[in-house]
This record gives C-alpha cells, sequence and structure tokens, in this order.
C-alpha cells in the first residue's frame, strides 16, 4: 500500500508539473541570472604603447619652448629621453585604471638657463607624479596633479 502511495503521489505531480503554464516549467530549467540583467563583459583596456619615441608638443594646453622634451619606453618599461636640458631615465610602468607609476629619476647635471630649468623641473614632476594616460588622435596625453602633457609619436 505505502508503495502504491508513493507511484500515485508521483502521478499527481507529474500531472500538476504538465498542467503548468510553459513560463512556469521554463522557471525550473533556467539557472542563473535573467537575460537582460546580465552585465557586458568589461572592455579590455588599451596597451601602453612601447618601443616608441615620443616628443613633448603642449604642456598644460601650452607649446613648448625651445627643445621639447621627450621620451622612448622600452618592452621593459624603461623610460629615457630629453628633458629640457638634461638627459634622463626611469622605470615607467603602465598600472591597472591607465595610470603610470615612476621609479627614482636619474639626470645628468648639465645647468641652462632658470626659465628651462624651472621647465624641466614641471615635466620631470608631472611624469613622474602617477598620472593617467590616453591616446587622443595618435598623442599620447598624460594627465597628472601638477601637469598635462601632451606628446606626438616621433616628432
Amino acid at each position: 500500500m505505502l508503495l502504491n502511495s508513493a507511484s500515485r503521489l508521483g502521478a499527481i505531480l507529474l500531472i500538476a508539473f504538465m498542467a503548468m503554464p510553459p513560463l512556469a516549467h521554463a522557471a525550473f530549467r533556467h539557472r542563473g541570472p535573467e537575460p537582460d540583467t546580465v552585465q557586458p563583459l568589461a572592455k579590455p583596456e588599451p596597451q601602453f604603447p612601447v618601443n616608441a619615441n615620443w616628443t613633448l608638443v603642449q604642456m598644460n594646453g601650452k607649446p613648448v619652448p625651445g627643445d621639447p622634451p621627450s621620451f622612448t619606453l622600452d618592452d621593459k618599461y624603461r623610460a629615457s629621453g630629453f628633458s629640457g636640458c638634461n638627459t634622463y631615465s626611469m622605470a615607467l610602468y603602465p598600472m591597472r585604471g591607465q595610470k603610470l607609476g615612476a621609479g627614482a629619476i636619474a639626470l645628468t647635471r648639465k645647468q641652462c638657463d632658470k626659465t628651462v630649468m624651472l621647465f624641466e623641473r614641471a615635466f620631470l614632476v608631472g611624469l613622474h607624479s602617477l598620472p593617467t594616460w590616453t591616446l587622443e588622435g595618435g598623442d599620447l596625453v598624460i594627465k597628472g596633479p601638477t601637469a598635462t602633457l601632451r606628446f606626438r609619436r616621433g616628432v
């Protein structure tokens, strides 16, 4: 009699399930978020352009006076270049969120005109201040709390 009761209960459940509207069946089969709540995949972050020569064309929206600073970043994230008066090198590495980290700056000790030295200092501080970077129309724009630097490739 117990087996008979279990068989009857199974038949009742099967009939009840079959009598449910089709959307109710889908609820039993569907696992996971509803299609309209699925978030799109995050867009991959752009890669920082290494092994390219970059020349400063603007600092804080103004043209660069004299010999413009420049740099090249190799595939080991070692930047080297001209800073307006001296040559320099430093570790410069891209981080998540299009930020740039920087190591200590090695700089030659040439002395130039005071205005050139002030410009050089502002340039190096801007490059070293944990800025963010973007590519805008082929230009590399580095923005930090102290400066906005716009570089052009191979000028």
